[in-house]
Parts: structure tokens; C-alpha cells; sequence
């Protein structure tokens, strides 16, 4: 054996996993087709959002459990990866998701104010709410630095013992009841288990996602406020609103400038993930400067800066976490649909107990492979022939 366990992918849900492993004393190799922190997969972009009390009110026990590993994560590489500035949600509180925040923030007891009226438009005069509407703030919630977040896990990993194998694309990967064996254009490994972190690439490797995976294209867009003052991050907190059909989340003006909105109904599907297109057409990003000049009307509504990264969604939204049926040698942790950073730490941590104990305290059973009826058929065959 090479080493105990393989992470194929180092971006948001790898660099936590083998960081994690890692730390316990495993012996484990990553793997990462491009450079350690690149711009092509679902984590660029500079900055993310970071709140516990979510819509999704499944997730937010993983979020919770982030916010303690994301501060371990600071003290284990003397960097400053989350900052403390609160989260905002915004909506009106008849509807469905802002009934869910307020489920979160209740069931896990969960920091937070809930300002409107004159109150919310004093605080916050940066969003005009409409008739109804209120914003609730999550005193726990700040923005995350999310390629210094990889790079400084991968290098935390790599002090730890982990072996790292940049631009090297893992080709193939064979399971059999006694461990893996791993395929890139040069070697070949062996190890004991693996974990396929490989975000929109996780049906390259495992082709039985094919019926309920797809890849997507997310765009973010940066804009330039008339009053740079009122967008720093001590006035502005990361954000997300649903407003008379318009869903959009941001962050602040973290270089003094620009400030990122993204419209998160705008993605277009990626025939293939090898070879995205990071173009973007002109009438690609009219829907989020409409959603600018509605819901954000002191930023200049053009945006200056367009980026295109890729994100793996599945056909119920939820990501996959667990082992295949017939291999439980091969544990997937992909398809997070556009959630996934916040719980990343938390996925690692996942990752790390099911490759030590084949058992987590986490409750996944809901995100298990076993829903699809996952199973590594192509390996099988292949490793016993």
C-alpha cells in the first residue's frame, strides 16, 4: 500500500477531508488535477458567505459544526479565514424559506435580531425593503476567504505528513474488497480507501452518477457603489434576498471597491467539465443588473467584473455522502448544489470518520448514496476480472 486513504479533488470539500485525516494520523495522498486552489471549480470568486441559520434548515446543524472547525482551522495556520460581521437574510416572513430561517435559528438556539420598519432601512439603507418585508441578522455569520481556506488546508495537510500531487489528474480509479487502485497519465497506487472530492469531475471517476448528476456553470458579478463607505464590510454583511421573485446574495466591498451580487437563478448546464468555457456572453449577466437596479440601487447597475466557475448539482438538490453499495472502499462526498462551503469542515470531518470508523455521529443517512441506488458497477467488474 502507497497509504491508508487517497482525496482525489484538494478544492472545497478535498482540502477539508485530507486536512482532517491528515491531523489523526492517517497516511494519505491528495490528489488535484490543477494547481492547489484554482479558478475553475465552485469555490472561487474571492469570498463567500458564511450564516448558520439557513433556509435549508437540514444543513444547518453542518454549519454550526463548521463555524467551531473553520476557527481551529485559523489557530492551526495562524490565518484569518472568517471574519465575525453577521449574516443577513431577507424576505418577507410569510414565506416558506423565511419561516425555515426562523425554524434554524429557533431549533438550534441560534444568535440573531430581526429588524424592519425604520429600524431595518436605518441599519441597513443599502436595501430598500419592500412593503412587508424584514431583515433577520445572524450574529454568527461573516464572509470566508475561500481559496486562502484551501490553499491553507492543503499546506496544513502537507505539514502533517499528507503527500500532495498537484496537476495530476487521477485517470482511473479500480476498488476491490482489499483497497483501491489509482490510475493518473504516469502511476499507479494503491491505496486503502478513497474519497472523491472531485466537485463537477465526481462523475469522471464514478460514471453511475451520471443519471442524477449534472454540472452547472455559476456566474459572479462585481459592482461599483456610488458611496464605497456604505458597502464595507462593518455596514454591509453578506447577504442573500428573495424579493418579488428576485433571488440574489452578496458580499461586501472587501478591497474597498467592488461589491459581489450574484443572481442565483442564472446557470446554465455543462455538457462537460473538461472543457468549460469561462466566456460569458453579454445577455448572461442582464437578469442580475436588473436584479441590481431593483434590490441594490446605490451600486452602479454594469458590472465590472464577470467570473464563471462550475459546480456538480443532483436531481434532488442534496448532496452525496457516503460509500457506494458494493464499495465501500470508495466514499463520495460531491453534488452539493451550490451549498457547500459553509459545511465543508464539517463534510471533512465526515470524511475522516467514515474512512477511520466506517461510522459518523453526523446524521447523513438523507445524503447517503443509497438513495440513488448508487453502485460501482464498472469497477467491480473491472477489479475482478
Amino acid at each position: 500500500m502507497d497509504a491508508d486513504v487517497a482525496v482525489i479533488g484538494l478544492g472545497t470539500m478535498g482540502s477539508m477531508a485530507i486536512w482532517q485525516l491528515a491531523g489523526q494520523g492517517v497516511s494519505v495522498l491528495g490528489f488535484e488535477q490543477y494547481g492547489i486552489g484554482h479558478d475553475r471549480s465552485a469555490y472561487g470568486g474571492e469570498s463567500r458567505r458564511f450564516r448558520i441559520a439557513s433556509p435549508l434548515v437540514g444543513e444547518t446543524p453542518f454549519i454550526k459544526a463548521s463555524y467551531r472547525k473553520f476557527r481551529e482551522l485559523e489557530q492551526d495556520t495562524g490565518k484569518q479565514l472568517l471574519s465575525d460581521s453577521g449574516a443577513l437574510t431577507i424576505g418577507d416572513p410569510n414565506t416558506g424559506r423565511m419561516k425555515n430561517v426562523m425554524i434554524s435559528i429557533e431549533k438550534y438556539d441560534l444568535d440573531h435580531k430581526i429588524f424592519e420598519g425604520n429600524e431595518a432601512m436605518s441599519r441597513y439603507p443599502q436595501h430598500p425593503l419592500l412593503p412587508g418585508e424584514v431583515i433577520i441578522w445572524d450574529d454568527l455569520g461573516g464572509i470566508l476567504r475561500p481559496e486562502q481556506i484551501v490553499i491553507s488546508a492543503v499546506n496544513r495537510a502537507k505539514s502533517l505528513g499528507a503527500k500532495i500531487h498537484s496537476y495530476t489528474p487521477v485517470v482511473d480509479i479500480q476498488a476491490d474488497s482489499n483497497g483501491v487502485t489509482i490510475h493518473t497519465n504516469d502511476s499507479t497506487y494503491r491505496v486503502g480507501k478513497v474519497v472523491v472530492t472531485t466537485g463537477p469531475w465526481a462523475n469522471k471517476l464514478v460514471p453511475s452518477l451520471n443519471n442524477v448528476f449534472s454540472v452547472h456553470r455559476l456566474l459572479m458579478t462585481w459592482f461599483m457603489p456610488e458611496d464605497p463607505e456604505l458597502f464595507k464590510e462593518s455596514k454591509f454583511p453578506n447577504f442573500s434576498r428573495l424579493s418579488d421573485g428576485v433571488h440574489i446574495q452578496g458580499t461586501p466591498a472587501l478591497d474597498g471597491r467592488m461589491v459581489r451580487v450574484s443572481d442565483n437563478s442564472i446557470k446554465a448546464e455543462v455538457k462537460d467539465a473538461n472543457f468549460f468555457d469561462k466566456n460569458v456572453a453579454v445577455e448572461d449577466i442582464l437578469g442580475v443588473r436588473e436584479s441590481v437596479k431593483k434590490l441594490l440601487p446605490n451600486l452602479n447597475p454594469d458590472p465590472m467584473r464577470i467570473s464563471a466557475f462550475m459546480e456538480g448539482f443532483t436531481s434532488d438538490g442534496l448532496p452525496i455522502v457516503g460509500s457506494l453499495q458494493e464499495n465501500k472502499n470508495i466514499i463520495l462526498v460531491c453534488g452539493f448544489s451550490g451549498q457547500g462551503f459553509s459545511q465543508s469542515p464539517a463534510m471533512g470531518e465526515i470524511a475522516k470518520d467514515l474512512v477511520i470508523y466506517n461510522n459518523t455521529d453526523y446524521q447523513i443517512d438523507h445524503l447517503s448514496p443509497y438513495r440513488f441506488g448508487l453502485v460501482n458497477y464498472d469497477y467491480i467488474q473491472t477489479a475482478s476480472e
